[in-house]
């Protein structure tokens, strides 16, 4: 079923199944409009490489259903991860609760993460915040009388942005909003400082409120603290942001977020974050080493389509907030203010000026096309090649649509390779949705076989 927020049906689901997000491991939790996933990654890595063992939940999925969930940074096993989907499918069916597709995905993350005996999982939200089912988390609370072995530890938010405005708002307070309903009570949170200060107002408003220290970072300068004046500095980001291979400017705050989250709780002196000898395991070897295997496809990703030797820049920009960090990036590709051949797809619903007004120069070459429709969500299409030529003449006068709509991936791959054997030396860049990016990396997944 399409999107449907609210947190009633997945804390019935979650109580029937033991509540595994509660009584067996400690979380961190992500939310944003751009960026959050790019956090969950560089942590999962971090982590993984200091030997603390992690799950890690993101949405959606980028190329097969599966790799939402990934324990220790490796793409949870298709069988395994289908035995507890159909687990947690059949209690629903029984249960009469009628969760969504995203709360039934949910719901078999925590639970994986109960049986594989992960030590913290680092959850992104879906959609929002308040009302997503993630939010069914809750603090962690150092009590022995309580029972509980688990709870959040620490809280992030990313770069807000407007995007789905029919479910969050048409403004940024009210997205804000939203995004601040994951902070919880007595949890730190780490903020991303280049929020607009209408975000920013918002979200300090509602860590007083739920009296959660509220660390406002932008990765250049020290961490500002709301509403105490507690420090809790990480090393120069600057310094270790050379090790990422995550393209764009922007990583400098994502990497920013992540590590100051590390350093909160690592103060919070966790046992599952100490070795034998009661030491951190998050060492400046292990961070430095975990941000350098980070991976987080679709994202200014370049790709060689085997066989052929095509050249792509892959980039799931699908909001305005993303479209200009691409803009950013394209610029410096251009090759002497030469055009670029851009592949293009979006979600219906979402702005096409958006995108095309911040990316396209009068002489770049737009070809449109379409993605499949992701596995487990049939809500989701794609427009037509005919809508997005339609407003992309506005834009260029090189509009190629090559075929009817139902064209493949694989045709629109092999006209721009001719187009390249001709003589076309432009840059490729794919970008439009991170659905259309899987369809790509699905390919190539394909072909290399």
């Amino acid at each position: 079923m399409p999107i449907d927020l609210g947190l009633s049906r997945v804390t019935k689901l979650l109580r029937h199944l033991g509540n595994p997000h509660i009584n067996t491991y400690k979380s961190i939790h992500i939310a944003g409009t751009n960026g959050k996933g790019s956090t969950v990654a560089y942590l999962s890595s971090i982590l993984t490489q200091a030997k603390v063992r992690n799950g890690r939940f993101t949405s959606p999925h980028m190329v097969y259903y599966n790799d939402s969930i990934c324990i220790n940074n490796e793409v949870y096993p298709l069988a395994k991860f289908k035995s507890i989907s159909d687990y947690v499918q059949k209690e629903n069916t029984s249960l009469r609760l009628g969760c969504t597709e995203f709360e039934l995905l949910t719901v078999t993350a925590f639970k994986i993460f109960e049986l594989e005996r992960v030590e913290l999982a680092i959850i992104e939200v879906g959609l929002g915040g308040r009302l997503d089912a993630t939010n069914v988390l809750e603090s962690f609370i150092d009590d022995r009388t309580t029972g509980h072995k688990g709870g959040v530890i620490a809280t992030g938010i990313t770069k807000i942005g407007i995007d789905h405005e029919a479910l969050l708002g048409d403004t940024l307070a009210a997205i804000a909003y939203e995004k601040a309903g994951i902070m919880k009570k007595s949890v730190s949170c780490v903020v991303d400082r280049q929020n607009d200060q209408e975000a920013l107002d918002v979200l300090k408003k509602v860590a007083k409120d739920t009296m959660s220290d509220l660390y406002i970072v932008d990765g250049i300068s020290e961490a500002e603290t709301y509403p105490t004046d507690k420090s809790c500095c990480s090393d120069d980001v600057k310094s270790l942001v050379e090790y990422s291979p995550l393209k764009g400017d922007y990583q400098l705050q994502n990497l920013s977020i992540a590590l100051k989250i590390l350093d909160v709780i690592k103060l919070q002196n966790h046992s599952s974050l100490n070795d034998e000898n009661g030491e951190s395991k998050l060492t400046t070897d292990s961070i430095k080493l975990g941000i350098k295997k980070t991976v987080w496809p679709g994202r200014l990703q370049s790709i060689n389509i085997p066989k052929s030797g095509l050249r792509l820049l892959l980039d799931g920009a699908h909001n305005e907030s993303a479209a200009i960090e691409l803009a950013k990036y394209i610029e410096r590709i251009r090759n002497d203010g030469s055009g670029i051949i851009f592949v293009i797809a979006l979600t219906k619903g979402k702005s096409i000026d958006n995108l095309l007004k911040h990316v396209i120069h009068k002489n770049d070459t737009i070809i449109p096309t379409v993605f499949s429709i992701p596995d487990q969500m049939p809500w989701v299409s794609s427009y037509s090649c005919e809508d997005v030529q339609k407003v992309a003449k506005n834009y260029v006068e090189d509009v190629r649509n090559i075929s009817a709509s139902g064209q493949s991936i694989e045709q629109v791959l092999d006209y721009v390779n001719e187009l390249k054997l001709s003589g076309d030396n432009r840059n490729v860049v794919v970008c439009g949705s991170l659905y259309l990016c899987a369809d790509i990396l699905r390919y190539v997944d394909t072909v290399s076989k």
